[in-house]
């Protein structure tokens, strides 16, 4: 063989071996970014009645994540008996959902005075994921949106159309697709055995549900409602007709029952759906109260205005109206636990 050929076999060699170590790292990073999809088609982030409060803590695989309302509701995570909190992102999130090793969340650094370790973002707002380990940070959205939902492998949420407003699309979770299921800004708060329920946007506040592929629309109860969530096998909602009182109804619309006469300004219900949790806002006995769905009894929890009732574990997680100071309730016993979530600036 000449040098000339045995410098062009080389050559070829080298460049063999080249495009092998390319194909390599292109496969070594796509197996590092890639997003393990969910095995479970009824895979869930957090209940309707915490989204109905704005997501800000939400409970899975024995932890807690939550809003920091000390720190510009900032992304902390803690174990599930309120111990060893620490943060794990900078944005201002709310609607957390976590299921798995991913969590999705709308961002709010719009509201933030200083953003942190998002400063490097270019979107202050929009639909992100993020590992529990609090590394990767995925856009699924970036533009402005309000309350979403983990179901499935897919993210249902409030796209904003600038010329339309908002609608409800369904974003996969690794980014791959992006649909518009209904022209129409209803809040998915409740999606359910392939079922998403809601309440009216535009047009009307009745309440509907349809497939979670946007087909097979139905009106389930014709009334002015808002706020409503799916619990066990009722739907609830408050009735702006009869001045925010709480409704309980079967699945298919049909039994309204009240619950609580009284103006309403939030409420959540327990996933055995035997204790609801409701603020009173009627200006004259203004506080948070607990009743048991079996006996009817109600009773006072806190004088006052709160707002952001959630159930996460063994506790019931509010707010004072403002959303700037935390409050904790055991649930077995109905005192308050002492307990300030830290602050970490970095």
């Amino acid at each position: 063989m000449t040098k000339a050929k045995s410098h062009k076999a080389r050559n070829v060699v080298l460049v063999i071996i080249i495009a092998i170590a390319v194909i390599l790292l292109l496969i070594l990073i796509k197996m590092s970014t890639s997003i393990a999809l969910y095995d479970d088609p009824n895979t869930r982030g957090n209940t309707s009645g915490n989204l109905l409060n704005g997501g800000k803590f939400c409970e899975s695989d024995g932890k807690i994540y939550f809003s920091n309302p000390r720190d510009e509701g900032s992304l902390y995570v803690m174990d599930d008996d309120l111990k060893n909190a620490k943060k794990l992102h900078g944005d201002s999130v709310s609607y957390l959902n976590v299921s798995g090793k991913y969590i999705f969340y709308t961002r709010r650094n719009d509201k933030k005075t200083s953003t942190g370790d998002a400063v490097l973002s270019l979107s202050k707002t929009g639909l992100f994921r993020l590992q529990t380990d609090g590394k990767k940070l995925g856009t699924l959205y970036d533009d402005p949106t309000q309350s979403l939902c983990l179901y499935g492998n897919f993210v249902y949420y409030q796209h904003y159309d600038r010329k339309k407003g908002l609608q409800l699309n369904a974003a996969k979770i690794d980014g791959s697709s992006d649909e518009m299921l209904l022209d129409e800004g209803v809040a998915p708060y409740s999606v359910e055995q392939g079922t998403i329920y809601y309440t009216g946007y535009d047009k009307e506040h009745w309440i509907h549900s349809m497939n979670i592929n946007g087909t097979d629309q139905k009106v389930l109860y014709d009334g002015n409602c808002t706020s409503l969530i799916r619990q066990g096998d009722h739907l609830y909602f408050m009735d702006m007709e009869r001045d925010y009182a709480l409704v309980r109804t079967e699945l298919d619309g049909s039994d309204p029952q009240i619950l609580v006469a009284d103006r309403l300004a939030t409420y959540n219900v327990d996933e055995k759906e035997s204790t609801v949790y409701y603020q009173v806002d009627d200006g004259e006995n203004n506080g948070l109260y607990a009743m048991d769905l079996n006996g009817g009894k109600a009773r006072k929890i806190a004088d006052g205005d709160y707002n952001y009732i959630h159930i996460v574990g063994d506790y019931l997680i509010y707010e004072d109206f403002e959303g700037t100071t935390m409050y904790v309730m055991d649930l077995a016993t109905e005192q308050k636990v002492s307990f300030e979530p830290p602050i970490d600036k970095k």
